[in-house]
């Protein structure tokens, strides 16, 4: 399997707090049978005050992985590691994109971008067009967490009409019972609109990187091929920057 969405890399973000448990991460994760992660530490640019903060913080992005990929390289000669950055929506996104401050998935032509939980429809819809039109492809990060969507799986039609992927968590997959988010992860299958499922893993305990469960779950509701589209096949056409069809 092929993990486009973990904080694994440590003391940048919300993710992995020291090597160790980044470590920790990477062992789950190969245990697991993720052979393919790219790490997306958060990209928040009101975080930070000028671009010399954002220097160092790429710098700091940098050294994690240096360290990520030596432990990996050493220990599991079969996982690949990648970088990449999970892009909170802002007014200046291709901009930062297309300047390096943060980074597409992979040095591919794919951006992993999130937006706050109540971020009206047409905030979502106007960014990802807008990247669109400049020839990103825009991920959008965790589908199941905006409420404007929940309410209206209308609107997922009209984003991947447009030609943006969907994103959806392991963790939400396998925690679906009753409930709005529940029956839209559901529908989202029943109607084909998932692209990628990835972990957006944060820690080794509550949000951990395991991707197995979703698979095995999603393979028996709605067919092997199903999961390993989405668990393996679209993320690894992202990682090689080739066209979805």
């Amino acid at each position: 399997m092929t993990d486009l969405h973990c904080h694994a890399l440590c003391s940048v973000d919300d993710g992995a707090r020291d090597i160790e448990e980044m470590k920790k991460m990477l062992d789950i994760a190969y245990e697991d049978g993720i052979k393919k992660i790219c790490f997306t530490p958060h990209f928040k640019v009101h975080h930070f005050k000028n671009d010399a903060q954002i220097s160092s913080y790429n710098e700091k992005i940098k050294e994690s992985f240096g360290i990520a990929f030596d432990y990996a390289r050493e220990k599991y000669s079969d996982m690949d590691l990648y970088l990449g950055n999970e892009v909170m929506h802002h007014h200046d996104i291709f901009e930062s994109l297309s300047s390096g401050k943060c980074s597409f998935i992979a040095g591919s032509s794919y951006a992993l971008v999130e937006f706050l939980p109540n971020a009206p429809f047409f905030e979502i819809q106007g960014s990802l067009s807008g990247l669109l039109r400049k020839g990103i492809t825009p991920i959008l990060a965790h589908a199941e967490r905006y409420a404007s969507l929940v309410s209206d799986i209308s609107k997922v039609d009209e984003l991947k009409e447009m030609g943006a992927l969907i994103q959806v968590n392991a963790s939400s997959i396998t925690k679906m019972r009753l409930g709005k988010c529940a029956k839209f992860i559901k529908t989202l299958f029943k109607k084909s609109l998932v692209d990628i499922i990835a972990t957006d893993a944060h820690d080794t305990l509550s949000f951990a990187p395991i991707m197995s469960r979703a698979y095995n779950l999603i393979s028996k509701k709605y067919g092997e091929g199903v999961a390993r589209r989405t668990c393996e096949l679209v993320p690894n056409l992202i990682l090689e920057n080739k066209k979805i069809h």
